[in-house]
C-alpha cells in the first residue's frame, strides 16, 4: 500500500502544478473521511483499529482524489470517500472481501449522483499565467472542457474543423490547447509512478500491457475506419485517465481475476469497454464503469480460467463440472 502511494506522487505533483491546490485539498478530505469512516465502522464492530495501520483507506483516498476535479466542492470528496468505505468496502466484509474497486465505484456514484461539478475542471496552468493562483488572489478563474469531453461533445463537425478550431483564437474554441498539453503531461506523470511500480514488482507488467495495447488497437481499428468522426488513438493515451487505470486501478488484486489467463481477459475487457463507452456511451470517459462491469466478470473469469493444479497434467476446466466423468464418481 505504501509502494503505491508512493507511486502516485508523480501524477499528484503534476495535477497540483495544473490544476491548483485544490487537488491537495481533495486528498486530505478523501483521505482523512476514508480514514474516519474505517475507524467508525471498525469500533462499531467492536474490532480494534489495527487495520488502520495497514494503508489501505489512505490508499482509498488517494485513489478517488486524485480523480476529483480540483475545483469540486467539499461535499463531494467527503461524499465519495465515504461511499467508498461503507458501501463499496465494508458493507461487503472489508478489505479482500470487496467484490469492487472502492475507488472507482465511488467516483461513478459521484459522477451519477453529481454530473454538472464533477465535469467542471478549471483551466490548466498554462492557458493563463497560473489561473488558479489568481484564483486565490480573488481573480475569477476560468474552467476548461477536458480533451475528451471537448471530442464528445464536437457533434458532426469533422476532425479537421475541430481541430482548426482548437487551434483558432476564438475564445469559444471547444479545446483549449492547455488543457490537452495537461492532460499529455500528468499521462506521463502516471506513467513514470507505473514503471516504479513494474519496477519495484508490485504489480505484473501483464496486465497494463494489454489494458494499453487492447486501447491501441481498438481506436486505431475504429480510427482508420472513419477519422473524421472517431478519436484518434493517441487521443484516448493523453487525454483520458487510461494511464492511470492501467498501472493504479486494473492492477488491485482484490477485484480483479486472479488466474494469469483471467486477469490477461479482465485487461483485455476493461480496454474494449472502455472504448465502447468513449466512443458510444452518455459519457465521455468509461474507466470507472468499465473497471465495475469487470469486476461483475472476475469470479467467473476465475471460474473459467482455472489454472493447473500441483500434480495434475492438465488445468481442471470450469466446464467439465457436469462431464460424464464427474457423473459417474458422483455415482
Amino acid at each position: 500500500m505504501q509502494q503505491v502511494i508512493l507511486a502516485c506522487l508523480p501524477g499528484i505533483v503534476a495535477l497540483t502544478y495544473f490544476f491548483g491546490p485544490g487537488i491537495l485539498v481533495n486528498l486530505l478530505l478523501t483521505t482523512g473521511s476514508a480514514l474516519l469512516a474505517e475507524a467508525s465502522v471498525l469500533k462499531l464492530r467492536k474490532r480494534n483499529l489495527a487495520p488502520l495501520q495497514d494503508y489501505s483507506a489512505i490508499l482509498t483516498g488517494v485513489l478517488l482524489g486524485v480523480c476529483l476535479p480540483a475545483s469540486a466542492p467539499w461535499w463531494i470528496p467527503v461524499s465519495g470517500a465515504l461511499f467508498a468505505m461503507l458501501a463499496a468496502k465494508h458493507l461487503f466484509g472489508g478489505l479482500g472481501q470487496n467484490p469492487f474497486n472502492p475507488a472507482m465505484a465511488a467516483y461513478a456514484f459521484l459522477l451519477i449522483s453529481f454530473p454538472v461539478p464533477m465535469t467542471l475542471w478549471p483551466m490548466a496552468a498554462t492557458a493563463d499565467q497560473l489561473s488558479w493562483f489568481n484564483s486565490l488572489q480573488g481573480v475569477d478563474s476560468q474552467t476548461g472542457a477536458t480533451a475528451l469531453d471537448a471530442w464528445r461533445n464536437k457533434g458532426p463537425q469533422m476532425a479537421s474543423e475541430f481541430w482548426r478550431a482548437t487551434q483558432s483564437l476564438s475564445p469559444l474554441k471547444p479545446l483549449h490547447p492547455a488543457m490537452l498539453q495537461a492532460s499529455t503531461y500528468i499521462a506521463l506523470a502516471w506513467l513514470v509512478g507505473g514503471a516504479y511500480l513494474i519496477y519495484k514488482r508490485i504489480i505484473n507488467w501483464q496486465l497494463p500491457l494489454v489494458f494499453l495495447a487492447t486501447l491501441l488497437v481498438y481506436s486505431a481499428f475504429l480510427w482508420g475506419i472513419d477519422s473524421s468522426h472517431y478519436a484518434p488513438p493517441w487521443l484516448h493515451f493523453a487525454a483520458g485517465s487510461a494511464v492511470f487505470a492501467a498501472f493504479f486501478i486494473i492492477t488491485d488484486p482484490v477485484s480483479c481475476a486472479t488466474s494469469v489467463k483471467g486477469r490477461i481477459f479482465f485487461a483485455l475487457g476493461v480496454g474494449l469497454l472502455v472504448i465502447s463507452i468513449r466512443t458510444w456511451g452518455s459519457y465521455p470517459d468509461g474507466v470507472a464503469f468499465s473497471v465495475l462491469l469487470m469486476n461483475f466478470a472476475a469470479p467467473a473469469l476465475d471460474y473459467f480460467t482455472r489454472p493447473r493444479v500441483y500434480g495434475h497434467n492438465k488445468p481442471q476446466s470450469g466446464m467439465g463440472s457436469g462431464s460424464k466423468k464427474g457423473e459417474q464418481k458422483n455415482d
